[in-house]
């Protein structure tokens, strides 16, 4: 019986990281508020206040690094409920309503807009930091987490319109709550990405680096990680450059000239914009060309040129990291 037990649901319920505990909790909680909130009970509304609030509270166990942005998606789904139910509402005082809507929906981009900067620095900062101290660092993709912002937007929308159609006695709630209950479940998903991609606190949640261990004041730390940092010996730095200047690059086909001018290649080496790995490329000093591998031949050609003058291959500008297989114009990538 105990062995059962142990491997039915309270048995796995056990063995969960305490994090995702308090999500799954934060989940109930959120979803329990909205379905009470939606009957017509006479504790409705602060029953769902009540549980709303709880579930926010919890979010801070669960979501340790990023609760923070339950303040940027809560502004976003203020300022898009208060920019859509009166339009729907007051259909008399339709133009003006128009504009209120148009201006606070401004207002929820341009939070969604600081909320996307904040991740994106912070994620980056992570990875810079973690490579410095020898950590691993895997690549988070945040493309789906872009579009599942997007979506979280477009449903407040369509869930503050069945609402006023409530209001209206025009809908019932089924369309609302739907809407509701995705709303809920983008929510976790929004928070869980950027947990996952710099986040981690807790000796159960395995974490790779700690936000605190990257930003322990202000974001500004983050910034200054992210820019390149002067070492103290300025000397010493100029010393390795100069070095790194002469030796030449072995391309394939075992070239050490530059295609273009005949002339010695150098080395310059840049990060990856999405990586953050460091790559060699070869450099010609006189012609101050990037001379990088044909992707068809593998023979050196002048990075830039529309085809290869070995092949004919078409070439982009576009160069592919071979660390995460990302293709980024060289524009992108800083010099390390």
């Amino acid at each position: 019986m105990e062995e059962v037990a142990e491997s039915g649901f309270f048995g796995r319920w056990d063995t969960l990281p305490a994090r995702y505990r308090y999500m799954v909790l934060a989940g109930v909680l959120f979803v329990g508020g909205l379905l009470v909130g939606a009957s017509e009970g006479r504790w409705a509304t602060p029953a769902w206040a009540l549980a709303t609030m709880g579930g926010a509270f919890i979010c801070i166990y669960a979501f340790p690094s990023v609760w923070r942005y339950l303040v940027y998606l809560g502004l976003i789904y203020l300022f898009l409920a208060l920019g859509t139910v009166p339009v729907v509402m007051y259909v008399d005082a339709a133009p003006f309503f128009i504009g209120w809507a148009f201006v606070l929906h401004t207002f929820a981009l341009l939070v969604a807009f600081n909320l996307v900067k904040d991740v994106h620095m912070h994620r980056k900062a992570y990875h810079i930091a973690a490579i410095k101290d020898g950590n691993e660092a895997p690549y988070v993709p945040i493309g789906l987490w872009l579009l599942a912002l997007a979506g979280f937007m477009i449903m407040i929308d369509i869930s503050m319109i069945s609402f006023g159609m409530w209001a209206l006695d025009e809908a019932t709630l089924m369309v609302y709550t739907i809407s509701e209950l995705i709303l809920i479940g983008l929510l976790m998903y929004l928070l869980e990405i950027p947990e996952r991609a710099y986040g981690g606190k807790g000796a159960d949640f395995v974490p790779r680096v700690s936000l605190a261990e990257i930003t322990s004041e202000t974001k500004k730390v983050a910034k200054r990680l992210v820019r390149r940092t002067k070492p103290a010996k300025t000397s010493t730095k100029k010393a390795a450059i100069a070095a790194a200047s002469l030796r030449p690059k072995q391309l394939a086909g075992g070239t050490l000239e530059c295609p273009s001018c005949g002339s010695d290649l150098a080395i310059d080496v840049r990060r990856c914009p999405d990586c953050y790995r460091d790559n060699e490329f070869a450099w010609c000093p006189v012609s101050e060309h990037y001379i990088i591998p044909c992707p068809s031949c593998g023979k050196p050609t002048v990075y830039g040129e529309e085809s290869c003058s070995h092949c004919g291959h078409s070439l982009t500008v576009d160069y592919k990291c071979p660390n995460c297989l990302k293709a980024n114009p060289l524009q992108r990538w800083e010099r390390a």
